[in-house]
């Protein structure tokens, strides 16, 4: 549990406009020793928490932050329901979870991303699947206006099919050509600056996606040239890139790398 006591010193501190030193001063202890707590490098003594409060005009509570660490326990916990939702099939209950969890944490990109998951898994007339997906491209390009890079690159390419699935194919393909290429990847990065087991692992965690491009790309080659001899290729290649784990274990590792 991470408590927030830096930060909220930080703030209460300001709110005053006292520096460090009158802050030290007024409570009998360092200014280095506020310094220390407002980085994060250390809390209080308990017994210093009541003195502190009370030169703020707060409650404990307040000092520590345990409303904010209660709600990030409450978010912790709806998104773990949902991935246990989303791996059982419980679709519509992850989209009631996610909307009721929109309504307290508003645009929060990650909830965003899973409610407009599970709109897409929805079973029902052609009618309902088609105002479903509908709904989740709005959530989505509502995310790429606004989401960090790594959430962007996932929902570039979730709609990228979205808007093939509604018959928009110029969509898809526009948001196709604004996904990274395969060099510059986090696997690629990781692969190059790990070092030891660490770029061991970071190898082995690369090859189920290489494994999975190179298939796609040689069933494309495959289909559009008529020529089934890259289908042998393709098993070729999964022998040599998983010669010393199965196909299992590759996989395994392949998910340990998504947590």
């Amino acid at each position: 549990m991470k408590l927030c006591i830096g930060e909220k010193l930080k703030y209460h501190r300001r709110q005053k406009g006292l520096t460090q030193e009158e802050v030290a001063t007024h409570v009998g202890i360092s200014f280095q020793a506020i310094s220390k707590w407002e980085r994060g490098e250390g809390y209080p003594d308990i017994t210093m928490l009541p003195t502190l409060a009370n030169y703020f005009g707060i409650t404990v509570d307040e000092l520590i932050g345990m409303e904010e660490i209660a709600s990030q326990k409450a978010y912790d916990e709806m998104n773990r329901t949902w991935k246990e939702n989303h791996y059982q099939g419980k679709h519509p209950a992850n989209v009631k979870l996610m909307r009721e969890g929109l309504k307290r944490y508003p645009n929060d990109a990650l909830l965003l991303v899973q409610l407009s998951t599970s709109l897409e898994k929805l079973d029902g007339t052609e009618a309902e699947k088609e105002a479903n997906l509908r709904e989740s491209v709005l959530l989505q390009e509502e995310i790429l206006r606004g989401a960090d890079s790594e959430v962007r690159s996932a929902t570039l390419y979730n709609i990228c099919f979205a808007y093939e699935k509604l018959g928009e194919h110029e969509k898809a393909l526009e948001a196709a050509k604004k996904l990274p290429n395969f060099y510059k990847t986090r696997e690629n990065a990781l692969v190059s600056l790990a070092k030891g087991e660490e770029k061991h692992h970071a190898a082995l965690c690369a090859l189920t996606p290489i494994a999975y491009a190179i298939s796609h790309h040689l069933t494309a080659l495959a289909e559009t040239e008529g020529e089934t001899g890259y289908l042998d290729k393709i098993e070729k290649i999964h022998e040599i890139l998983f010669d010393k784990i199965s196909q299992e274990e590759a996989k395994a590792i392949w998910m340990d790398a998504q947590k």
